[in-house]
C-alpha cells in the first residue's frame, strides 16, 4: 500500500513540475498562480497544497531536490576522480544530468533564467572542490575555480540554447579539454 502512494506522490509531483515547466517557458515565475498550473497539470488545487506553500515553494524545493542529487554525486567524483578517465567520467555524468533535466536547466540557466539557481550551481561545484587543475600560487587557487565554473557554466548555456546537439561525452571530453589545456584549445588561437 505505501509503496503505491509513493508512486502516485511521485507521479502527481512530476505532472505538477510538467506543468510548472511549461508555464515557466511561457511567462516568468511571478505570473503564474496555483491555479492555472493546477489546470495544466490536471491536479487538484489541493493536493498542490499538501506539498507545496505556493509555486515559489514548489520551485525551491525542486531546486532543493535536483542539487542534492547533484551534489551527492559531485562529491563521490571529486573524491575519487584522480586520472583523466576519472574526471572525464564526472564531466559526462554532468552533461547527462543537465540532459536529463532539460527542459527545467533551459528556463533556470537560460536568458530570462533564476540567477539564485546559477549562484547554487556555483557554490555546489565549489563546495565539493572537483578536481579542476593543479595551481600552487596564491592568485591561480584563489581565482581559477570561478573561471573554469563560469565558463563550464557558459558552455552548458549555449549546449542548451543548441538543444544538446552535441552528445555528452563529447562536451565533456571537450570541457575537460579546455580546462586542462586552456586556451591553447580555442581554435584559431
Amino acid at each position: 500500500m505505501v509503496q503505491k502512494e509513493d508512486r502516485r506522490i511521485r507521479r502527481t509531483k512530476r505532472l505538477l513540475l510538467q506543468g510548472l515547466t511549461q508555464l515557466m517557458a511561457e511567462k516568468k515565475i511571478n505570473q503564474i498562480n496555483v491555479t492555472e498550473l493546477t489546470e495544466r497539470a490536471d491536479v487538484n488545487r489541493s493536493t498542490f497544497y499538501l506539498y507545496y506553500k505556493d509555486i515559489f515553494d514548489m520551485l525551491a524545493q525542486v531546486e532543493t531536490e535536483i542539487f542534492r542529487e547533484f551534489s551527492a554525486t559531485l562529491e563521490k567524483y571529486s573524491k575519487t576522480a584522480v586520472t583523466y578517465d576519472d574526471s572525464l567520467a564526472f564531466f559526462v555524468y554532468v552533461f547527462e544530468f543537465i540532459k536529463e533535466h532539460a527542459e527545467l536547466c533551459k528556463i533556470l540557466l537560460g536568458p530570462d533564467g533564476d540567477y539564485t539557481f546559477v549562484e547554487k550551481f556555483k557554490k555546489a561545484i565549489h563546495e565539493e572542490q572537483p578536481p579542476m587543475g593543479n595551481f600552487n600560487d596564491k592568485i591561480g587557487c584563489r581565482y581559477a575555480m570561478p573561471f573554469i565554473v563560469s565558463g563550464c557554466i557558459g558552455v552548458v548555456q549555449q549546449w542548451l540554447e543548441e538543444n544538446m546537439a552535441t552528445p555528452p561525452k563529447e562536451m565533456a571530453a571537450f570541457v575537460l579539454e579546455m580546462i586542462t589545456k586552456g586556451a591553447d584549445r580555442v581554435p584559431g588561437q
